[in-house]
C-alpha cells in the first residue's frame, strides 16, 4: 500500500489538475477531505483543503468556498504564524475581496472590504520583508502587495513594490507588466516626461522575455495578455549611465518628485518637476495672484528636497565640519552632524504627512481647523456605535465620489501609518522617538548590548538608513497622491461647471526670478 505521504501527494496533484480543468469539482472534492487525522497529517490536509477552496472558489466565483478556505487559513495562522501560512492567508483575503469594480461602486467596494485588505497588506508585508523566506515567495508577496496598493491609487508605493519584486527575481514578468501598465496609465494622464513611456516599454519587454515565469506566477492567460501588450510597443532607446553620483543615487532610491516614479532625464534640468495643475478660481473678484495652495505645495516640495539632501549628505561623514568633540560611550555609537542629519531627514520626511493633510483640508474645503489637523485622523469621523467602524467624513467621501479617487490612497496610507497594527506604524513610532526622545545610531555591534535607558532608542545605522529612505518614499508617494487627487478634482470641476471656465496657470518660480527658462 502507498504510504500516507504518497497518498497526500497524489491527492494534491489530483486537485491541482482539477483546478485547471474542472474547478467546481475541485471545490466539491476539497470539501470532502476528512480532517480527522493526527498531526502533522491534519495540518497538511487543512492546507490542501483551504488552498483548493480558495483557488477553486475564486475560479468559480463561489464566495462561500473562499470564505471556508479563509476560515481554515485563519485557524492555521493562529496556531502556526509562519510566513508561508501568512502568505496563503493574504491570498485568501484577496480572493474574498475580489477585483475592485469601476465607478460608481468602486468606493463602496473599498470601504466594505477595508478590514480584509488591511489584513492582507499586513500579511504580504510580513512575508516580503522576511529575508529568511525563499526568494520565490518574497517576490510574489511584493507583487501582490503592490497590486493592492495600485487598486487604491497608491501608485508610488505600488511601483516601489513591483521594483522590489524585480530586484529579488529579475524575471518576474508579472511585476514588470503591472508596473508597465501603471506607468502608461499615468503617462496618458499627462504631465509625465517621455522617460515614463520609455520605462514602461522596458518593463513590458522584461515581461515578454520571461513568459515562463509569468505562467508560473499568474497562469497562461495572464502570459497571453502580457505578450499581446508587449508586442504592441516598440523597443525603447538605449540610455547612457548617469555621471553624477547624486543623480544616480536619487534614481536608484526612487526619490524624485515627478508625476510618476520614473527614471531621470538629465536634460530636463530639474529632478523635482511635479507641479499642481491650473486651478479654477473659486473666489469671485479675486485678484490674479495664485491661491494659497500653491504656497503650501511649494513648501511641501522644499521640505522634501531638504530631507532628501540631508539623507544624501549623511552618507558621507566627511561632508560635515568636525567642530565638536564627543564622549565615546564605548558601544560603537556614532555622534555628529552626519548622524543627526540622517535622523532629521527621517523625521522631516514624516512630518510632511501632517502638512499634506493640512493642504488637503484647505484645498478640498474639509472644514477642519488648521491647527487641529493630523494626517492619521483627518479623513474619518467618529466610530459607528453599532459597528465600531469609522466612516469617511461627508466631505472626504463627496470629494472622492466627485472624481478625486487618489484621495482614497491618502486615506488608506493614513490608516497604515496611524493604526497600531498598520504596516507603516513602526515608521510613526520611530519618528516619535526621534522627535520626543533620543535616537542613537550604532555602526558596529549589537545596540541591545549598550547600557539601556527608556529615553534612548538604539538602532543599527545601516538599518536606520533604510528606514529613512523608506520614509522619504512614503512622503514622495503622499505628495504624488495629493497632486493627482487635485488634478482629478480640477478635471471634475471643469466638467461640472457651466458657462465660461477660467483656470489660473501659475508660472515657474525660477523663470519669474530670471534664473532659467523654466521647464
Amino acid at each position: 500500500m502507498p504510504s500516507m505521504q504518497n497518498q497526500f501527494y497524489e491527492r494534491s496533484a489530483h486537485l491541482t489538475a482539477l483546478l485547471n480543468n474542472d474547478p467546481a469539482e475541485a471545490v466539491k472534492q476539497a470539501r470532502e477531505i476528512n480532517l480527522d487525522a493526527p498531526e502533522p497529517e491534519r495540518f497538511n490536509l487543512m492546507m490542501l483543503r483551504a488552498s483548493t477552496l480558495v483557488d477553486g472558489g475564486a475560479l468559480t466565483q463561489q464566495k462561500n468556498a473562499i470564505e471556508e478556505g479563509l476560515a481554515l487559513f485563519r485557524v492555521l495562522h493562529d496556531r502556526f504564524p509562519t510566513t508561508n501560512i501568512a502568505y496563503n492567508l493574504a491570498n485568501g483575503l484577496v480572493a474574498a475581496v475580489g477585483d475592485p469594480p469601476r465607478a460608481p461602486s468602486w468606493l463602496d467596494h473599498l470601504e466594505r472590504t477595508a478590514e480584509y485588505r488591511a489584513e492582507a497588506r499586513r500579511c504580504f508585508w510580513k512575508v516580503a520583508h522576511d529575508r529568511d523566506v525563499e526568494s520565490e515567495l518574497r517576490t510574489e508577496a511584493w507583487t501582490n502587495l503592490a497590486n493592492q496598493f495600485s487598486n487604491s491609487y497608491r501608485f508610488g508605493e505600488a511601483h516601489d513594490g513591483w521594483l522590489a519584486a524585480l530586484e529579488i527575481d529579475p524575471g518576474n514578468g508579472v511585476a514588470a507588466s503591472c508596473a508597465a501598465h501603471n506607468l502608461l496609465w499615468l503617462y496618458e494622464q499627462g504631465g509625465c516626461s517621455d522617460l515614463t513611456h520609455v520605462e514602461a516599454v522596458m518593463l513590458a519587454k522584461i515581461a515578454h522575455r520571461h513568459q515562463d515565469r509569468v505562467i508560473q506566477y499568474a497562469g497562461a492567460q495572464a502570459a497571453e495578455r502580457i505578450t499581446a501588450f508587449a508586442s504592441a510597443l516598440e523597443d525603447p532607446p538605449s540610455r547612457s549611465p548617469h555621471t553624477d553620483p547624486f543623480i544616480e543615487w536619487v534614481e536608484r532610491e526612487r526619490l524624485t518628485l515627478a508625476p510618476a516614479v520614473e527614471l531621470i532625464d538629465p536634460t530636463l534640468g530639474k529632478l523635482d518637476w511635479l507641479v499642481l495643475p491650473g486651478i479654477l478660481e473659486r473666489e469671485s473678484g479675486a485678484i490674479a495672484i495664485p491661491p494659497p495652495v500653491f504656497s503650501m505645495f511649494n513648501v511641501l516640495k522644499s521640505d522634501f528636497i531638504l530631507a532628501r539632501d540631508l539623507a544624501w549628505r549623511a552618507l558621507d561623514e566627511n561632508a560635515w565640519p568636525a567642530t565638536a568633540r564627543f564622549a565615546d560611550t564605548l558601544d560603537y555609537a556614532t555622534y555628529g552632524p552626519d548622524a543627526s542629519a540622517l535622523i532629521l531627514a527621517h523625521r522631516t520626511a514624516l512630518d510632511l504627512l501632517d502638512k499634506i493633510a493640512v493642504t488637503a483640508n484647505h484645498y478640498f474645503e474639509l472644514g477642519q481647523p488648521p491647527d487641529k489637523i493630523y494626517f492619521g485622523r483627518l479623513w474619518r469621523g467618529s466610530p459607528d456605535k453599532a459597528t465600531g467602524v469609522r466612516p469617511l467624513t461627508e466631505k472626504v467621501e463627496a470629494a472622492i465620489r466627485g472624481g478625486a479617487n487618489a484621495l482614497y490612497g491618502l486615506v488608506e496610507l493614513a490608516e497604515d501609518y496611524d493604526n497600531s497594527a498598520g504596516i507603516l506604524r513602526p515608521q510613526k513610532n520611530l519618528r516619535n522617538a526621534g522627535t520626543h526622545r533620543f535616537v542613537v545610531l550604532h555602526d558596529f555591534g549589537d545596540p541591545a548590548q549598550s547600557r539601556q535607558a527608556p529615553e534612548i532608542e538604539r538602532h543599527q545605522r545601516e538599518l536606520f538608513t533604510q528606514e529613512a529612505l523608506r520614509a522619504l518614499r512614503v512622503a514622495r508617494s503622499a505628495i504624488q497622491m495629493l497632486a493627482l487627487s487635485i488634478s482629478q478634482h480640477e478635471r471634475g470641476m471643469a466638467r461640472r461647471t457651466t458657462g465660461i471656465v477660467g483656470s489660473l496657470v501659475v508660472p515657474d518660480h525660477d523663470w519669474i526670478r530670471g534664473r532659467d527658462d523654466g521647464i
